[in-house]
This record gives structure tokens, C-alpha cells and sequence, in this order.
């Protein structure tokens, strides 16, 4: 039997929160930002990117930009009450290991633990640098 191919953080405060703003975070807007959105999964997935997908009231995606493009990208998901997960976290490829998704994801449970929620992120357990990310900005896992 096959075990849990995933692993879950958590993070409850903001006092346990270790972010640096080294890295600048942007906040888009799903229908404005669009363009820029769609052309950015497209490196990643044939799948067109639907906003009307997502429950937008969680808040906006957020976003780390090159000229003008998105290098990073996360957006905020509500499963359950009390909590927002940050979801479909990527990186483009030529600017992985260099803290981008770390500063992006802090940015993200900073903003959802503003709001009086706590912070959770899904992982892969063979995602070793996105688990690296969760474990160095203080989220623990489950």
C-alpha cells in the first residue's frame, strides 16, 4: 500500500512567521492581469486559465515579476473555514533556487494570517525545495 504522496504545512501566527522582503511580491488581478497569467502557465500546462475557477473573495493571486512577467506566481484557496491554502505555486525553471518562491510564499501566509486566518500549503513529498520553502519561512508540518 502506497502512503500519502503529500505533506501539509501549517502556520498559525504571525509572531512565528520569518519573512524577508528582499525579494518585491506583487499583487494582480485576475481579470486585469489575465494576459500575463495565461502566458505564464502556458510554460507550465495546454490548460487555459479560467479565473471564474477560483473564489476570488479569498484575495488575489500574488506574483513576482521580470520585465513585466511573472517569474513566481501563488494563489490563495479556501477549503476549509479558518484557513487559506497557497496553491498552484510555481516558479519558472531559469529562476528556481534562488529564494524567489520562499519570499513569494511569506508574502502569502503574511497576508492570510493578516486576515485572521492561518496559512497551509500541499506539497509533493518529493517537492524537496518547495518543502525547504514551507519549513525556512516557519511553517510546520502536519
Amino acid at each position: 500500500m502506497m502512503g500519502n504522496p503529500f505533506v501539509y504545512y501549517r502556520i498559525d501566527s504571525i509572531r512565528e512567521l520569518k519573512r524577508d522582503a528582499s525579494c518585491p511580491v506583487r499583487e494582480l488581478d485576475w481579470h486585469k492581469d489575465l494576459a500575463v497569467i495565461q502566458r505564464f502557465y502556458a510554460r507550465f500546462t495546454d490548460t487555459p486559465v479560467n479565473p471564474d475557477e477560483f473564489d476570488q473573495t479569498v484575495g488575489n493571486p500574488l506574483a513576482v515579476m521580470k520585465d513585466e512577467e511573472i517569474v513566481s506566481f501563488a494563489i490563495p484557496l479556501s477549503f476549509r473555514d479558518g484557513e487559506t491554502e497557497i496553491g498552484g505555486v510555481a516558479t519558472v525553471p531559469e529562476q528556481r533556487n534562488k529564494g524567489i518562491s520562499k519570499a513569494l510564499i511569506a508574502e502569502m501566509a503574511f497576508r492570510i494570517l493578516n486576515s485572521g486566518k492561518a496559512a497551509t500549503l500541499t506539497t509533493e513529498q518529493g517537492n524537496l525545495p518547495m518543502r525547504a520553502a514551507a519549513a525556512a519561512i516557519g511553517m510546520r508540518e502536519l
